[in-house]
């Protein structure tokens, strides 16, 4: 599967100064990439979405076709 970054996404993750945290994040996405299904599935307005927790982070996204589209890191 590719991995599609909104702009969102990029700001945020550009705003994390912990460098461990960093690390985290990319092994948890180089983790989604094999297994897309991973993420807890979302509900109410956020429905068609899942999350990952990277502490203190949660990271969203949603699946498209052979696409996941990473949205936002929430806190």
């Amino acid at each position: 599967m590719q991995i599609i970054f909104s702009e969102e996404f990029k700001k945020d993750f550009k705003k994390i100064k912990d460098k461990s945290i960093r690390i985290r994040v990319i092994n948890h996405l180089k983790k989604l990439e094999q297994l897309p299904e991973s993420g807890k599935p979302l509900q109410y307005n956020l429905k068609g979405h899942r999350s990952i927790r990277v502490p203190p982070f949660r990271i969203i996204y949603r699946l498209e076709q052979d696409k996941i589209i990473i949205n936002c890191f929430d806190s």
